[in-house]
Order: C-alpha cells, then sequence, then structure tokens
C-alpha cells in the first residue's frame, strides 16, 4: 500500500509539472497589487490587479534570443480593483520556444520580479 500511494504522488507531479512551470506570480508583500503570467485555453495571459494605482503599465516581454518588446496598456476599473489582462500573441512577438521574460511597470519603476512563461 505504501507503494502505491509514494507512486501515485510521483505520477501525480510529473503530470501536474508542465502547468505548474507554465504560471508565475507575485503579489506585492503589502497586497497593493499582484502581476501573473499564467496559460489559460492554452493561451498566455499577462494580468496584473491593483487598488492602490490606475492609468497606463508598461509590460515588457523579453523573448529566448533576448529581443525585448514593451507595450503600454491601461488599467480597467473592475469593482473596487484596477485590472489588465492581456493574450501574449496578440500584443508581442512570437520569438519561437524557449522561456519568455515579463516585466511590468508604472512609470520608470519596475513592479515586482521578473516573471516568466515557457513555449515548446
Amino acid at each position: 500500500m505504501r507503494r502505491f500511494v509514494l507512486l501515485t504522488a510521483v505520477v501525480a507531479s510529473s503530470v501536474l509539472a508542465p502547468s505548474a512551470a507554465a504560471k508565475s506570480n507575485y503579489c506585492s508583500p503589502t497586497g497593493d497589487y499582484c502581476t501573473s503570467t499564467a496559460r489559460v485555453e492554452g493561451a498566455v495571459l499577462i494580468r496584473l490587479t491593483t487598488f492602490s494605482f490606475s492609468g497606463s503599465v508598461r509590460i515588457c516581454v523579453t523573448d529566448p534570443k533576448a529581443k525585448r518588446a514593451c507595450r503600454i496598456f491601461l488599467l480597467r476599473k473592475r469593482g473596487s480593483m484596477w485590472q489588465l489582462s492581456v493574450r501574449w500573441h496578440r500584443h508581442f512577438p512570437n520569438g519561437g520556444p524557449g522561456v519568455y521574460r515579463v516585466r511590468f511597470f508604472k512609470q520608470s519603476t519596475q513592479l515586482g520580479p521578473v516573471l516568466d512563461f515557457r513555449l515548446r
């Protein structure tokens, strides 16, 4: 029985690992904002949610070949929060398979650490 439970845990972790690798998120220590990248129904979404600021946010994505593209997006009011959610493939160039790095900026200040996602 013990071997079956261990084997089940190993199989479950190997099945779940690819989806965990395709997601990255961060929330500020004060909870003022959260950033994330996630694969939802096959599409990579880049998101930011905040209650402490509004206006525009610059998102920069660096592809596996180190080419960087930056775009400016407006936060939209949703209830008491300001949010944005963009589909990566609609706004940024596809640099092929590999790891993509995502940075969020409010004016010249980077919001949180660099996040990433992987294309196969």
